[in-house]
């Protein structure tokens, strides 16, 4: 595969022994490749923050990369599949996805701080940093592309869409995950830098518009949504400090483990509201 040079665009690198190499200057190597930042919908005090409750394993965190699993094994259609994860933060999924050792796996994130972490500790895995908005790639890359909580963080995401459409090989699929119902936006959502939560309806809408027709749809958090939703007006009256810290932290208990376990043998039907809205898009050709 080749990776565009970030500044000289006659040039390319390839992914070689754990660096990425110039095809025509074989001295020019780097285990990172970064074309572009942004800072606008996260920030490192977010970053650091979900490193430190990595280790709780959150119920819907680890349902998140179940639901995920099984629409990589029931959607996609070849072997050897080319994936490109669009915010892969502190490598939850790409851990999961590399020990499977069934795909060929490329990280990303808008973030130059937690991909050099993720590089040194998947050392044969390419790791690149780019704005999804301000994609390099002028070809297709991928035959599946993941995006697991990160649209309701870019401003544009219309514009992020239509790039994923652009990044994706014909057929491939898309698998995107977003914060449910736009109601239920508090002060929880402005301290992640949410610009939304999505309605189911309108992120359907989104992704058809980008060019995708729409494979699975489905929520996670359908059993422990009423639980959620009190919780989430309860913060609309309340003002209330460390909210998100806190809000994780009573949320992870032996009730919610259950309810999300449960949730688990639902997993072939298509849940019709959640916390988080799951699609399974293809690309239309």
């Amino acid at each position: 595969m080749k990776f565009p040079h970030p500044k000289n665009k006659q040039q390319y690198f390839i992914y070689k022994d754990g660096k990425f190499e110039n095809v025509f200057d074989k001295d020019e190597k780097t285990e990172v490749l970064v074309y572009s930042q942004n800072f606008d919908g996260w920030n490192n005090d977010l970053t650091n923050m979900k490193s430190s409750m990595s280790s709780t394993k959150h119920p819907i965190d680890r349902a998140s990369i179940y639901v995920c699993n099984y629409l990589l094994e029931n959607y996609s259609q070849k072997k050897n599949n080319i994936i490109l994860e669009i915010g892969c933060l502190n490598g939850e999924l790409t851990k999961n996805i590399i020990e499977q050792k069934k795909y060929k796996y490329i990280g990303s994130d808008a973030s130059l701080n937690n991909i050099i972490e993720l590089s040194k500790e998947y050392k044969d895995t390419p790791f690149i940093v780019f704005d999804i908005i301000k994609n390099p790639f002028k070809n297709n890359v991928c035959d599946i592309l993941i995006m697991l909580n990160v649209l309701e963080h870019i401003e544009k995401d219309d514009d992020a869409l239509i790039e994923t459409f652009n990044l994706l090989n014909d057929n491939g699929i898309l698998i995107v995950e977003v914060p449910s119902f736009k109601f239920l936006y508090d002060d929880y959502d402005k301290k992640l830098l949410h610009f939304r939560r999505y309605d189911p309806s309108d992120i359907e809408n989104k992704i058809k518009k980008a060019g995708f027709y729409i494979e699975k749809k489905t929520h996670l958090g359908f059993f422990t949504f009423p639980i959620f939703s009190l919780v989430k007006l309860f913060n609309k009256l309340l003002k209330i400090n460390n909210i998100v810290e806190k809000e994780i932290k009573i949320s992870n208990n032996f009730l919610i483990e259950f309810l999300f376990y449960l949730e688990k043998k639902f997993i072939r039907f298509n849940l019709p509201f959640g916390i988080r809205t799951v699609i399974c898009a293809r690309k239309n050709i």
